[in-house]
């Protein structure tokens, strides 16, 4: 159960970015929108899923088009996932020294 806490958030970012880098920014298939669900016509994500592919396609006009906040997101979540990880290394390596020193 420890190790899934521990790994669990940089896999999920991690998987979602590269599902929406693989994503077609073209598709326009059924939302995910919690609002949309709901019967609200406002939705503040729309078009996030969008900008993010963009994004990874380098298609930066498009990207904000689809949703101002898209670009950032990609930045911030990599930024998070390489925290995480550069922590879990850290980590992984004092454990190993403690093991080897005693």
């Amino acid at each position: 159960m420890r190790f899934i806490r521990k790994h669990l958030e940089w896999f999920i970012f991690s998987a979602g970015l590269m599902l929406l880098a693989f994503m077609n920014p073209e598709n326009a298939g059924t939302s995910l929108c919690f609002f949309e669900w709901a019967g609200i016509d406002f939705c503040p994500g729309e078009g996030l899923g969008h900008s993010i592919s963009y994004t990874f396609r380098g298609d930066l006009t498009s990207a904000f088009q689809a949703h101002l906040a898209g670009p950032a997101a990609v930045f911030i979540l990599a930024g998070r996932i390489i925290y995480l990880l550069k922590n879990l290394y850290k980590e992984s390596k004092l454990t190993t020294n403690k093991e080897q020193h005693g």
